[in-house]
Parts: C-alpha cells; structure tokens; sequence
C-alpha cells in the first residue's frame, strides 16, 4: 500500500509539520508500506477556473523548489503525483486541509488539533478514515465517515536537546518564560520581564529552559510544555476557559509533569509527576511505530470494503 502524505516542508517549530514527515520515517523504516510527502500546496481541483488553475501550477512549482525535508529521516517527495498513483494511494491530510484537493478516492483525516480550531469551520469528505492524534482531541464523528477507536499517536521530541544536562540547580533558576502559540485567545498572566519562546530556535528555548524557574504556555497542546519539565522547568498550561482537567487530556499520562493552573494541588502535581517523563516519552517514542502499523492496517482493511 502507498501512502501519500499532504504536508508543508519541514519546519522544526512547528508540531504538526514534524510529525506528518515522522509518519512518513516510521511508515518507510518500520512496515513494508511505501509512503511519500506531497506538497500540500499541490491541488488537481478544476473548480476555480483556468487562470486561478494556472496561478496555482506556478506557486506550487515555487513552493516545491522550496521544500524543505530532514535529511536524518526517509521521507521521499512526490511533488507532482499522477492521477494513477493517487488513484492507487491512501491519501493523509491534517484536520486543517480544505477538502480534497488530490480528489483522492481514499482519504485519512488525521487530526492533529480540534477540527475547525482556527476558523470554526471545516470541509471533509464522504467515506474518510478518521484519527485522533491523543486523548487531547475531543471525540469527532461525521455520519458518512468513520472515526477509529485507535489513537495515531507519532511523536518526536529532541531529547538530545531538551535534557537536564548543563541544567543550572533549582534554587538558583529565577527566570520565567512563556509561549502564546494558539493560546492568543487567552488572557495575559506571565510577568512583564517573561521571556517569549515562540520565535526561537530549539537550541535557544532549551537553553531558556535549563535556566528557567517556570515555564507558562498558553497553547494547551504544545509540546513545549514537554520540553521544559525534560529540562527541569517547573510547566504550566494556562486553563482553556470551561475546560476541565479531564476534557483537556483524559488519559492521565499525557498530563505528567505539567500543572493545568496555577493552584496548589495542580503545581504539586508537576512536581510529583516529573520523574516520570522522561520514560513516558521514551514509551510513547517507541509506542509510535505500533500506532503506524495498526493505522496502516485499519486503513487497508477500511478502504478495501469502499
């Protein structure tokens, strides 16, 4: 079965972009299933007319001499797929993707955040496969498509960065710093002298976090928030409004080592729960290449039936 994954080029900041070319790696070194990345940018859609067609063909073109992959990692590209080998793929889009723009016949959703997170609105297909990334997206159902009950859980974090080596002591960290990321809806509660994460490199937040004291993020899901407790960070997430603890991630050990809120007992928590990171991540990093196969073989079997 080949696989074709809808991605932008690889961008180390940012989440989403890491693990759809992570699940092109895992799907190419651990199964016998081929996968490649498409260009999201790469649309076969004929409904806006031949000048906005022809617009398109050249900002693709543009954007594919741009594309960017990790060269540690096997993720071969297909800039320009036919219509065939669409035809004779599975076709993987974020939850943020338009439609169809490959007009592929088999289609995984693969939702990454909430579907309509930015917009408040979303455009899906009839007959897709649908998965969650982890407990931290709420459960999605459409009536002419299917949600599985699996988790397709890839991740990938830098531990040879984000570590507590070179770390200064806890009693000499003073520093706080935060991220805003997809928390700008929320209101403001780091200090004015916090330090802004957002536009740094990983080398540089994970010299910020082996100095830091704490560590606020505003965005509820970002990784981010993993990276400082790795680092010896005190980690907290700013509390979506009307979501509780459970809504925000239900499985319990996707909330070790962070505290949701400001409050005594969540602040304990972090702390209590620090040591245990490091070997969940190490868990959920070998725990990815089981997620892969059993998505393959749902996809397989889902798809045959179509």
């Amino acid at each position: 079965m080949k696989i074709l994954v809808s991605s932008p080029g690889y961008d180390s900041k940012n989440g989403g972009v890491v693990v759809l070319h992570r699940l092109v790696h895992l799907i190419n070194e651990e199964t016998n299933h081929q996968a490649y990345l498409v260009p999201e940018s790469f649309d076969r859609s004929q409904k806006n007319g031949l000048i906005k067609s022809i617009t398109k063909k050249l900002k693709h073109r543009k954007k594919v001499k741009r594309y960017t992959t990790k060269p540690a990692w096997n993720t071969p590209v297909i800039p320009y797929p036919t219509s065939d080998e669409i035809a004779q793929s599975v076709v993987v889009y974020p939850e943020i993707t338009k439609g169809n723009p490959l007009e592929a016949p088999h289609v995984v959703r693969w939702l990454l955040h909430q579907p309509g997170h930015f917009t408040g609105e979303f455009d899906y297909g009839e007959n897709e496969l649908i998965f969650k990334f982890n407990s931290g997206i709420k459960d999605f159902e459409l009536p002419t498509s299917k949600t599985s009950k699996n988790e397709l859980k890839v991740i990938y974090y830098p531990v040879d960065l984000y570590n507590t080596e070179d770390s200064r002591a806890e009693n000499e960290r003073t520093l706080t710093c935060h991220a805003i990321r997809k928390g700008k809806h929320k209101p403001k509660v780091h200090p004015e002298d916090s330090v802004l994460i957002d536009s740094l490199s990983h080398e540089e937040v994970a010299k910020v976090f082996k100095k830091a004291k704490c560590f606020i993020s505003y965005d509820d899901y970002t990784a981010y928030s993993i990276f400082a407790t790795l680092c010896g960070c005190q980690s907290i997430v700013v509390p979506d409004t009307g979501v509780s603890i459970e809504q925000w991630y239900p499985k319990e050990s996707d909330r070790y080592g962070i505290a949701y809120g400001f409050d005594e007992e969540q602040l304990a928590w972090s702390q209590d729960t620090r040591h245990l990171v490091k070997e969940h991540v190490e868990r959920e990093h070998a725990r990815s290449a089981e997620c892969v196969k059993a998505f393959l073989s749902e996809a397989e079997d889902y798809f045959s039936t179509l």
